[in-house]
């Protein structure tokens, strides 16, 4: 089996021979243990083979003993690659220069990006970083181990519970969690509970208050469901009303489906591009050119060479661009009326609110027109009705006086 890369390090020529006695020295060679691969006719006393450097010398016996002559077409490989690089010393010497000094400006820290903060404030964050060295343009081996920048931050930064330091190619990053602070809930004030729409009242849980409505009773927007307002009539106290009264609500929904759709599909062409990274910049290595799609979705893998926990600031990245198209294609109208069906439900109760359920369904109407199916549908739905509202004073005591005067 071939090694490439070892053929490549050791150098390899491409010959052309010419005799007719090609194929006596093609085994005379390989009897010899000379490494030749490629062999090919290409006329009727002309043949080319690949061979290393090395058994090129050997082979020039052969060729005298078979009568054949050769002529070298290629030469490949890093000895013939070096000697190219000697002629062309500046060249070779700019590259060095150009990675040497992207190497350089790779090892410092050229911005400081601060994630996870909520009410602490981001100018903050960045001063005490740059109070302990994390600061654009400073070197990074001049910085402390990130255990220690941790520490040293979460000591200045009384509101983090935790900070998380990490250099990532020329950018520091720093990753707030914030403490989180109890409020104390305030007891609600005295209230009552109404009824935020119309319904008819499916079940009641009263907590705390006086219920003043029951099951199966239908009850209008505003009616108090649950009162705050407790006692008699000769000596009466409030209190917050709690509890949860649900109804049934009845909503329609009209929505209309398109008979024609489009949606985008792949198309089964795709192009990888390769990119080098250093630091935070990329060059594009292979292909020079884009393929011009039209529409695509991309996706990227990167690689990042590492030592054991250091990190190169150099690596690369390939993007895997992927064409689409747009397909049309057309659908039954019992196919529209489920999906209206489905997405009339989402409407329905996302309208209702948590917890609310689907009692009953009903399509009033169907009507399929310019390209269109258009439903109408009834929806018998088990939510909860309540809402507060405050009880700012207590209603007038009734007139003893008036009473005992009757």
């Amino acid at each position: 089996m071939r090694n490439t890369l070892k053929d490549w390090v050791d150098g390899h020529v491409t010959i052309t021979v010419r005799g007719k006695r090609f194929e006596r020295l093609i085994n005379l060679a390989i009897r010899d243990g000379l490494h030749i691969w490629n062999i090919r006719r290409q006329g009727t006393e002309i043949g080319q083979l690949d061979i290393l450097i090395r058994d090129y010398f050997r082979l020039r016996p052969l060729l005298r003993q078979t009568g054949c002559r050769s002529h070298v077409v290629r030469r490949e490989g890093m000895p013939f690659w070096l000697v190219r690089l000697r002629l062309r010393a500046g060249l070779a010497i700019g590259f060095l220069l150009f990675f040497i000094g992207v190497y350089m400006l790779s090892s410092f820290v050229w911005s400081v990006e601060v994630m996870g903060t909520h009410k602490m404030s981001t100018l903050q964050v960045r001063q005490v970083a740059e109070t302990i060295g994390i600061k654009p343009g400073v070197w990074k081996v001049k910085l402390k181990e990130p255990i220690q920048l941790q520490r040293d931050m979460l000591q200045q930064l009384p509101d983090a519970a935790w900070v998380g330091v990490e250099i990532k190619g020329t950018k520091a990053i720093i990753q707030i969690v914030e403490k989180e602070k109890q409020e104390v809930e305030k007891a609600p004030g005295p209230r009552n509970l109404i009824a935020k729409k119309k319904a008819v009242v499916h079940s009641i849980l009263a907590e705390a208050g006086k219920t003043l409505v029951s099951v199966n009773q239908f009850v209008s927007k505003g009616q108090v469901l649950i009162s705050g307002i407790i006692g008699n009539e000769t000596r009466q106290g409030i209190v917050a009303a709690r509890g949860k009264v649900e109804g049934e609500v009845w909503y329609i929904s009209n929505i209309s489906i398109p008979l024609h759709q489009q949606r985008n599909v792949y198309t089964g062409l795709a192009e990888d591009n390769h990119f080098l990274l250093v630091g935070d910049y990329s060059f594009r290595i292979w292909p020079f050119q884009v393929q011009p799609y039209k529409q695509f979705e991309t996706h990227e893998e990167k690689f990042q060479l590492s030592y054991k926990q250091f990190h190169l600031p150099v690596g690369w990245k390939v993007e895997k661009r992927q064409e689409m198209e747009v397909q049309k294609f057309q659908i039954s109208s019992e196919q529209a009326i489920e999906t209206g069906k489905s997405f009339a439900r989402q409407d329905v109760l996302k309208r209702a609110g948590n917890d609310a359920v689907i009692k009953q369904e009903k399509v009033l109407h169907v009507k399929e027109e310019n390209g269109k199916v258009y439903l109408s549908i009834h929806y018998s739905v088990i939510e909860d009705i309540t809402e507060e509202q405050p009880i700012t004073h207590l209603p007038p005591a009734p007139d003893q006086g008036a009473n005992q005067s009757n």
